[in-house]
This record gives structure tokens, C-alpha cells and sequence, in this order.
């Protein structure tokens, strides 16, 4: 495994806006980390993006996790997966990314387990926009994510201040993260001369 990233052969990274997209950078984080075979989760899983990576990654025998509070969203995921014969990969379940914990051990998930956990926070892009994600909720997914990852294993958490709660949210998750302590090592990236920009956090588990 290398890490930080090697970039030592050329890495495609898409671009919105001429800005690197915070979901291009985390996902070249997890695919420096996850392995066939490993366990991983996608706790926002949005429009799919980051869970038909999760799937590609782990191979055949990996397992993925899929969370989403909205059905539309994991219709879109299913679609997307479907389209690119990963389906049988990937479990898609109808829940909050508060409730990972609970739903993950009764699938038979045990902590330190999951090599990779993805968030992608704030609403489905085409879906219904007074569905977001909060600084509640997700502070207690990410307080579960951390029982749940595996030893140098990540979470990624891509934040976005710019839409209502947003800002909120980002500096809940900002100051949750400078509280962490060993063996867990938090990361901020963002864009230091724009406004409100989408910003990533990275937490590996060190041991």
C-alpha cells in the first residue's frame, strides 16, 4: 500500500469549474489503500459514484456496503451498477449513515473490520434538496466509522459549506476531528482562494 498517494505515473483527475473535485482526490485515497477481498462502505451513497468505485476496487470477492436515506438514490446506484455488471458486489440498504453500526452487526460486520468508509455529504444532486445530511447525524456515523474501520484502513468525508447548514456541518466535523487521538490521524484539504469551496477530510487508523 502507498500512502500518501504516489503519483509518480500520471493520475487522471476530473475537474469542475477548472477546481480538482474533493470526490476525484478522495477516491484516489481509497484505491491507494483497499485490496480484493476487503470490506468497505459507502455511507452516502448518493448518486453511486463512489459506490460503483468502492465495487470496482474490492474485486469480485470484496464486500460493499451501501447506505442511503432516500430510496431515488439507491435506485440511481442500482441502475449505475447494473450498467457496469457490478450489481452482485454490492448490498444497498435503505438507512441513514447514523444507523451504520447497527445495520452493519446485524449483517455480521465486526469492528476493525472495514477497510474504507466514504462520505459524501450534503443533498442527492438531482433529488430533493431539503434532504441534507446535518452536523448530528453525521457525527454519529463518523463516531461509528471509527469502530468500525480496520487498521490502516480510511474514511473520507467530502464536505460542502456552501448550502444551507453546510458551513455548520463542515466546522462539526472539523472540530470532531482535531479531538481525535491515537491511532487515528486526521487530514484537511481544501481550496485556500475561493469562496465556501468543497473541502475533504481523510482519518486513517494508523494500527
Amino acid at each position: 500500500m502507498t500512502f500518501p498517494l504516489n503519483f509518480s505515473n500520471p493520475v487522471p483527475v476530473a475537474v469542475e469549474n477548472n477546481l480538482i473535485r474533493v470526490t476525484t482526490l478522495a477516491g484516489e485515497f481509497i484505491k491507494s489503500v483497499i485490496e480484493p477481498g476487503d470490506i468497505v462502505v459507502d455511507a452516502t451513497a448518493g448518486t453511486g459514484e463512489d459506490t460503483l468505485l468502492l465495487a470496482q476496487c474490492t474485486g469480485g470477492y470484496g464486500s460493499v456496503y451501501a447506505f442511503d436515506i432516500q430510496k431515488a438514490a439507491l435506485e440511481q446506484v442500482k441502475e449505475k451498477l447494473e450498467k457496469n455488471g457490478l450489481e452482485s458486489r454490492v448490498v444497498l440498504i435503505h438507512h441513514s449513515h447514523e444507523e451504520l453500526a447497527e445495520v452493519l452487526a446485524l449483517k455480521g460486520i465486526n469492528p476493525s473490520t472495514v477497510k474504507a468508509i466514504v462520505f459524501n455529504l450534503g443533498y442527492l444532486p438531482n433529488g430533493d434538496h431539503h434532504i441534507v445530511t446535518s452536523d448530528k447525524t453525521t457525527l454519529r456515523a463518523l463516531e461509528a466509522a471509527l469502530t468500525l474501520l480496520a487498521p490502516r484502513g480510511i474514511i473520507t468525508v467530502a464536505l460542502y459549506p456552501g448550502h444551507p447548514g453546510g458551513q455548520q456541518e463542515a466546522e462539526a466535523v472539523l472540530n470532531w476531528c482535531e479531538t481525535l487521538k491515537k491511532p487515528f490521524v486526521a487530514h484537511h484539504f481544501r481550496t485556500l482562494n475561493r469562496k465556501s469551496p468543497p473541502t475533504l477530510v481523510i482519518i486513517q487508523r494508523m494500527r
